[in-house]
């Protein structure tokens, strides 16, 4: 007996040590093919991402309060709400062979985030399952993953100490900040590192953007005798330092002390379609006229700087929940007022800005879509809409009746589809935006459909005790029973929002 024991308790240290060196594997699956592995990936970084002919994409937005148990967010036994989905994508846009592809919830209220995809891998984080010594679960935790694309290996690397940590994800590593440390977890097409590796230290502040995985960052200098902060980013595995203590001296001027050539910097938000990062200086000179100003800086595959090509662009500094860039040198778009405005560059010693007023939005608080040509698509109060933005004449268009959630992460356009969580449900939706028609003659308002897919069923209200439930009985696509009402179900909900939906949907039906 004592011999077992001896054999099992090696036998547990050889598997805690295999784990520790290739990370907790989990199989599932086969979801799918991996035929597309090597196409180009779009929108990664968002809550749905295509790669070749399969979308990927998160199915809702569900609460990690709902995590009371281990169970409750197990690998394959989690909800359906907030696990990753695949579905084909047909010639005509439509999707099928829809599958849970991560049966875990992603979750992150990290800004920016969002899952990626690299070769073979789903790359993504979960609320963690383990529990304190007092049996709560660790839901405020996130633990990182990643699932191959057919879902038949899962393996874990690493525990984030909170769900909003800042992150992102590259082909060959995990990038993270906390505790002011900027950290990485590497990982290879078969081993993942169980152990982080420090990256920086003493980091002041770090920019993480959707959709990209350049890393800025700023540190305090190491001078005794200074006051100024640097900017630095880490690219392709490489910290380049963007500027030094020596960047603004002037030749000729020794004075290390200068207060005039020391800047305080803030990061505020980047481009990676162009390439350009915005950010506040100040100089640290008790000059009373030396305002806070907004510049940006277009990099090239370097990431070199250079103090001679930075741009100014505002006097003060512009908030990065409210500017964005709108490319080839046309400036920056601000969205702050219901008074769309534009701001172009302005010399140093400028001491007002250069704007140029454009159209008027119905109120205040705008969330931009996307902006294509003329056109900005931008959401408020849960309702889509259009624009001519530079049109200072320009008529808003409602282009949707659909109730659009902009409470958490982006939103992401793949294909002329708006990616986007419902405000009602709060599970994946998507709508045409050229499904939109403006014709005085022919109006037609762009309808949301859940992306996951429906199918039909009658709906029967019951009695259990004092409570109205409701009951689903599916039915061929082809039933057409004389006299039936039928109901385009969604396949993919927690029977708890099933039971809303019908709630909502049967009342409707009863009050025709």
């Amino acid at each position: 007996m004592k011999k077992i024991s001896a054999i099992l308790i090696i036998c547990l240290v050889v598997c805690m040590g295999l784990a520790i060196f290739a990370g907790c594997e989990t199989k599932f699956g086969p979801i799918g093919t991996t035929e597309y592995k090597d196409s180009p990936v779009i929108n990664n970084g968002g809550l749905a991402i295509r790669q070749g002919n399969y979308l990927y994409y998160v199915n809702g937005m569900d609460s990690t309060s709902n995590i009371t148990k281990p169970e409750h967010n197990a690998f394959g036994k989690a909800s359906v709400k907030g696990s990753i989905m695949k579905s084909k994508i047909c010639e005509d846009g439509t999707l099928s062979e829809t599958a849970v592809v991560v049966p875990k919830m992603f979750y992150t209220s990290a800004t920016g985030g969002g899952f990626y995809i690299y070769g073979e891998w789903i790359y993504y984080l979960s609320p963690n399952t383990k529990t304190d010594n007092k049996s709560n679960v660790l839901s405020s935790e996130s633990v990182v993953f990643r699932t191959k694309i057919d879902g038949t290996k899962t393996q874990e690397m690493i525990t984030l100490s909170s769900n909003s940590t800042q992150y992102t994800f590259t082909d060959k590593e995990f990038i993270y900040f906390e505790g002011n440390v900027l950290k990485k977890v590497t990982y290879t097409d078969t081993k993942v590192n169980t152990k982080s590796e420090t990256i920086a230290e003493d980091v002041t502040s770090a920019l993480f953007t959707a959709k990209t995985n350049v890393v800025f960052f700023l540190k305090n200098t190491d001078s005794k005798v200074r006051v100024n902060n640097n900017m630095y980013a880490y690219v392709g595995g490489e910290i380049k330092q963007l500027t030094t203590d020596t960047t603004y001296d002037v030749e000729g001027d020794a004075s290390a002390d200068n207060l005039k050539r020391q800047y305080t910097f803030a990061l505020i938000s980047y481009d990676p379609i162009e390439n350009t990062l915005f950010y506040s200086k100040v100089i640290n000179s008790s000059d009373a006229s030396k305002a806070t100003s907004t510049y940006a800086y277009k990099f090239d595959e370097t990431f070199a700087f250079d103090k001679n090509k930075e741009v100014r662009y505002a006097i003060t500094a512009l908030s990065a929940s409210t500017i964005r860039n709108i490319g080839g040198g046309k400036g920056i778009l601000d969205y702050s007022a219901a008074q769309l405005k534009v701001y172009s560059p302005i010399s140093e010693t400028a001491n007002k800005n250069e704007t140029k007023d454009g159209a008027t939005l119905s109120a205040t608080g705008a969330t931009i879509v996307t902006i294509e040509g003329d056109y900005m698509y931008y959401v408020i109060s849960n309702v889509l809409y259009r624009i001519e933005y530079m049109n200072k004449d320009a008529v808003v268009q409602k282009l949707s009746d659909d109730a659009i959630n902009t409470s958490w992460l982006t939103l992401s356009v793949i294909d002329n589809y708006l990616y986007y969580i419902d405000n009602t449900y709060n599970y994946m939706y998507r709508v045409d935006l050229k499904a939109f028609v403006g014709d005085d003659n022919n109006f037609v308002l762009a309808k949301g459909e859940i992306v996951s897919g429906t199918r039909k069923a009658t709906i029967e209200q019951v009695k259990d005790g004092d409570e109205t439930k409701y009951k689903f009985t599916y039915v061929a696509d082809d039933a057409n029973e004389e006299g039936v009402k039928y109901y385009q179900v969604p396949k993919f909900m927690t029977e708890d929002d099933l039971q809303k939906f019908a709630e909502a949907n049967y009342e409707e039906e009863e009050d025709k």
